[in-house]
């Protein structure tokens, strides 16, 4: 496999549709309550699972990559997006619905391919659509909800239990076969195949720069909504400051071509990363409308507790056991917090993350399996 494959001008072009569900996504925040944080959990997952089966398949078909597709599975990822603020509600049969047939599109168009792959199984079997189809049938939308995280998290656990065995993926092929040969339809001459890493990695960042830049819209935007004062532009500051920051180190110690980390530890980090990096910025945009109040307690647990797991994924996954103490700073403010200005607040969650870039800073760059 060569290593100097790029993303496409299709995959990108499929990526916008991510930009308007990442939107939709942040606006269950606006009024949050129980229900509607655990539907925003869920749905990013869901949404992510379909980015990334539809990610893996271009990575992995490569040249064998179909235009139509892809744009069917555009059009099913946009169904869920437009289908997000009602999703518990009138519109759940239209976002589970698209959620099943973006799923079974990108696993048709592997199967169709091909390869089958052998390092996130979640592409081609997924284990977790059987709750989804129970759900249909379930009108409280708490249990719905439910049945949707049992099955996004089914996905995840069986994607991340291990490699695929070889044995099972022949025993697969042969069925495969057999059930082509009832039907007397071709069928393609399959081969296991690996994720190509560089590609993955440049595509895993392309998510995360979509997610920064909403990020860097929402602070813009919020900023620009208020009346400006030193408070205000302490807030746009320290926050243009802290996203920087959460860029530097997420591609110099994240995500990028030279990533070379398995894909069922990479791609459940890229997940935390992502949903973490969603939350950060709904907390910057609500700062700016309190500047000089304390942010509300759950607004402020959100925010502080996400740039704590952000930044705890980074170390961990570098091994800079030294950078857990700047921990102390984000959930010290979550849990104590409460009486300081939001201003005050995004300042001391800048200067920690300040404190991680040059902690970092001091390091190599290493991009461990």
């Amino acid at each position: 496999m060569t290593s100097d494959r790029h993303a496409t001008w299709l995959e990108l072009f499929f990526d916008l549709v991510v930009v308007a569900a990442v939107a939709q996504l942040t606006h269950l925040l606006v009024h949050p309550d129980g229900l509607r944080i655990a539907a925003f959990f869920v749905l990013y997952t869901a949404i992510w699972l379909v980015w990334t089966s539809f990610t893996v398949y271009a990575n992995v078909a490569s040249e064998r990559t179909r235009t139509r597709t892809m744009l069917l599975g555009m059009i099913g990822l946009a169904a869920m997006a437009a289908a997000v603020p009602e999703a518990t509600g009138a519109h759940s049969a239209v976002f589970a619905a698209a959620y099943l047939y973006t799923s079974g599109v990108a696993s048709q168009g592997l199967t169709r391919s091909g390869r089958l792959v052998m390092s996130w199984s979640a592409a081609q079997r997924n284990a977790g659509l059987l709750p989804w189809v129970v759900a249909f049938w379930v009108d409280d939308p708490r249990w719905k909800l439910a049945l949707w995280a049992l099955g996004v998290a089914m996905t995840l656990a069986s994607a991340m239990a291990a490699p695929a065995d070889p044995a099972r993926m022949e025993e697969f092929q042969e069925r495969f076969r057999e059930r082509a040969e009832r039907s007397r339809r071709p069928m393609p001459a399959f081969e296991m195949r690996d994720v190509q890493g560089s590609h993955l990695g440049e595509r895993l960042g392309l998510f995360v720069m979509i997610v920064l830049g909403e990020a860097v819209l929402q602070l813009v935007t919020a900023i620009g909504e208020v009346e400006w004062g030193w408070s205000q532009v302490g807030i746009g500051l320290a926050g243009f400051g802290l996203l920087i920051g959460l860029w530097w180190l997420n591609f110099r110690f994240g995500f990028d071509e030279e990533n070379q980390t398995p894909p069922r530890f990479l791609l459940p980090a890229h997940l935390v990363v992502a949903v973490s990096i969603t939350l950060i910025a709904f907390g910057l945009g609500t700062a700016a409308e309190h500047a000089t109040d304390p942010l509300p307690d759950l607004h402020r647990w959100l925010l502080c507790a996400a740039l704590a797991l952000c930044l705890g994924l980074c170390a961990l996954a570098n091994r800079a056991w030294r950078a857990f103490a700047i921990l102390a700073v984000p959930l010290g403010l979550a849990a104590f917090g409460s009486y300081l200005s939001a201003v005050l607040t995004v300042v001391a969650l800048a200067a920690a993350v300040a404190a991680f870039v040059t902690y970092f800073n001091r390091r190599p760059a290493p991009h461990s399996a």
